[in-house]
């Protein structure tokens, strides 16, 4: 895969997911971001509640209706608002809070904080509260549906973490104030704040699941599959396939769109199996990215480098931020594209920018300078060395340049899934219907 340089924010990669929004018909579906992953904020620790009340709803398969449909397409619609309204609140404080902190400024810090709260609070009560349990029974439903998987237990404690944290947000609203307003808001958001960061950090656990509910594109025929699946194989053979988009789907198959070249002209194809892989097999070949991405089986979450991710944990000192920012990316990453961005920041030595392992060649050289300026045998050697350590690093950078080309594209397995914020148990699963009593020997069947 060819990779191209882009700008990258700390919203995580974007993904072609179709919404929900003209669920009932195939067609109709758009395109959704992926939850962004990014800014910096202080985890405060919900102080001990009573048990809040449980959102156990499920919607059966055969009630999803076009109404239903719709009211998820306008929930995830909302959501995806919501998670992109968060990341850039915090990226806005986060600049404000660093300016304060280096001040040492606690009566500005304290406004920041609060100013912070008051407005991812706002945006989530705005946004997601109102489609919770629809977003919840979704998720729920979406999960039931699927063939058992390893990591469904997690999914379903993550659901039940997030509805723990909508149960409270209810309770906390529905409280009779203690205090006039505005302290009584202040204190309000103060005690909803860590349900809301929840809910911003794991929230693409529920629309990844909620998309499950929309409808694919028609198969292609045994022969057309056949046919479209030997020309894929080919094309791989000659390195003329080249990857889009990759994801898992319900089944726990990958899923990829790729261009498939021949003759100079590209047609776009879903496919699912590994590239290369004797599984490999062509879904479906379309127009545009958009049509495959729509027609295709939708992304189920896609995992974590870390089960204890947390998107919005403080930043480091300034002193530090260039490689320790480049390391939480990597960590935060789910697409191999943010690691590959990672990497290419790191050995960076354009016009426009250098990156850290660069700027050491550069440190390297000019300490070799300074040891030949010594004019002393031992200043000498030492130049001699650093300049053979300054060669090493640029032939480093050069290797890391060739294996970041070989990443390829890829998404990390579901199964890698975060930790729940609450830790709330799950739900125990329905019990099966038992097993029809056997007849007797010598009775009659009518």
């Amino acid at each position: 895969m060819a990779h191209r340089r882009r700008e990258v924010d700390r919203d995580g990669p974007r993904r072609h997911t179709p919404c929900l929004r003209h669920a009932s018909t195939a067609q109709g579906a758009g395109h959704r971001r992926a939850a962004p992953t990014g800014s910096s904020r202080e985890r405060p620790q919900p102080a001990p509640l009573n048990p809040a009340p449980s959102y156990h709803t499920s919607v059966p398969e055969h009630l999803i209706t076009d109404t239903f449909a719709n009211d998820l397409g306008t929930a995830l619609d909302d959501l995806d608002t919501f998670q992109t309204q968060f990341a850039l609140t915090h990226r806005r404080y986060e600049r404000a809070w660093s300016h304060a902190a280096d001040t040492a400024d606690s009566r500005t810090t304290a406004v920041i904080a609060h100013g912070r709260r008051q407005e991812g609070v706002e945006a989530f009560e705005r946004y997601v509260l109102p489609h919770a349990d629809t977003l919840l029974a979704a998720a729920r439903s979406a999960v039931d549906a699927m063939p058992p998987a390893r990591h469904h237990a997690a999914w379903r404690e993550l659901i039940e973490d997030l509805a723990h944290a909508v149960g409270h947000i209810h309770r906390i609203r529905s409280a009779p104030a203690g205090q006039d307003e505005p302290e009584a808001a202040r204190v309000r958001h103060l005690q909803v704040w860590p349900y809301v960061l929840a809910w911003a950090e794991r929230s693409f656990i529920i629309s990844g699941l909620a998309e499950q509910h929309r409808p694919t594109g028609p198969p292609l025929t045994a022969e057309e599959q056949q046919l479209w699946t030997e020309r894929a194989r080919a094309a791989w053979q000659r390195g003329d396939l080249d990857a889009d988009d990759v994801w898992y789907n319900g089944d726990n198959e990958l899923i990829t769109v790729a261009h498939l070249v021949e003759h100079d002209t590209q047609t776009v194809v879903a496919l699912e199996g590994e590239l290369g892989s004797e599984r490999m097999r062509v879904l479906g070949h379309y127009d545009t990215v958009r049509e495959a991405v729509d027609a295709a089986p939708p992304a189920v979450p896609a995992g974590v480098l870390r089960p204890d991710v947390s998107p919005f944990a403080p930043q480091a000192l300034a002193a530090e931020a260039p490689v320790v920012n480049l390391v939480r990316q990597v960590d935060e990453a789910r697409h191999t594209g943010d690691v590959y961005m990672a990497l290419l920041d790191a050995v960076d030595d354009s016009a426009f920018s250098r990156g850290p392992l660069p700027r050491l060649v550069e440190l390297l050289d000019r300490a070799a300078a300074f040891a030949d300026a010594l004019e002393t045998k031992q200043g000498q050697h030492s130049a001699a060395r650093l300049s053979v350590l300054a060669r090493q690093l640029g032939a480093l950078r050069e290797e890391i340049e060739s294996t970041m080309e070989g990443l390829g594209t890829g998404v990390l397995p579901p199964h890698r899934t975060p930790r729940p914020v609450f830790h709330i148990a799950s739900p125990p699963p329905a019990p099966s219907p038992p097993p029809p009593a056997p007849h007797a020997p010598g009775t009659a069947r009518r």
